[in-house]
């Protein structure tokens, strides 16, 4: 018997394995052009091309809306995850837009460069605030975008004063605000810009989180590290895929190549448990 379960029991292992490793494709979108892609959490998935419009995608990879702005530049920032609103922002033209849930402006403007001279990147806050990075003055500035004033300016260089301040992406989340400085990892601050930790984690991604995790992809693997415990845990990415960024919702677990967009079901997924 003993021998009997010696050789089941390897199997048993090893089939279990690969069925954690099981991705169901669902459906993929063709986009050469492609800039940025954020999701929301009613499971849309948002393109932008590398001239500024934004489409609107459901998890089938249907087409539902899309947006055209006036003036086209390419984005620096694409955020949809909030509940109503969606960010954009564009270093090249100096302009932030705020959209709603079917991508029609609510709010757009220049950039006032009497209170921000040159901003590197942007993200929506809560209460109507938009951060900028404002690279000339190297701080960070809570701009309330319905009254259009600074209302909040912090140095930069005094909170992070042995960095080099290059900052590539900056997102808050769950109040607080993230910082991916080059070569130097990811800073995490509150919400009046105090730092509370860092993460050694050279990214080159955008930001991409799910609940607790920030989830970026490295090599030939998946990684979801939880953000408040440090703690870092791996799955396998799906075979022969090319894989640039990843992004996650509680329907799908969407990856790009740069030039398409591959939708998995995240509930046939090694995913399906987070």
């Amino acid at each position: 018997m003993k021998w009997i379960l010696g050789l089941i029991l390897p199997f048993l292992i090893f089939s279990n394995s690969l069925a954690q490793n099981i991705w169901k494709l669902e459906s993929t979108i063709d986009f050469p052009r492609l800039g940025l892609i954020s999701l929301d959490n009613q499971g849309f998935i948002f393109l932008a091309d590398l001239e500024g419009n934004i489409y609107q995608f459901d998890h089938t990879a249907k087409e539902i809306n899309n947006f055209s702005p006036a003036r086209q530049g390419a984005l620096s920032s694409l955020e949809a995850a909030r509940t109503a609103n969606i960010f954009t922002f564009s270093i090249d033209l100096q302009e932030y837009r705020i959209l709603d849930r079917f991508v029609n402006p609510v709010a757009e403007n220049r950039v006032p460069l009497d209170q921000i001279n040159l901003a590197k990147s942007a993200t929506l806050g809560n209460n109507n605030i938009i951060w900028f990075f404002d690279e000339a003055d190297l701080s960070l500035k809570q701009f309330d975008f319905r009254i259009r004033i600074v209302q909040q300016h912090q140095p930069l260089n005094l909170i992070l004063n042995q960095s080099s301040l290059d900052v590539q992406d900056m997102r808050e989340y769950q109040n607080m605000l993230f910082l991916n400085i080059r070569n130097e990892g990811i800073y995490i601050l509150d919400n009046q810009a105090n730092l509370l930790k860092t993460l050694p984690i050279k990214l080159d991604q955008k930001f991409s989180f799910w609940k607790n995790f920030l989830v970026y992809s490295n090599e030939k693997k998946l990684i979801l590290q939880n953000f408040m415990t440090g703690k870092v845990e791996t799955v396998p990415l799906p075979d022969n895929l090319s894989v640039k960024e990843v992004w996650v919702n509680q329907y799908s677990v969407i990856f790009s190549d740069g030039k398409r967009v591959f939708i998995f079901s995240k509930s046939n997924s090694p995913l399906a448990e987070y």
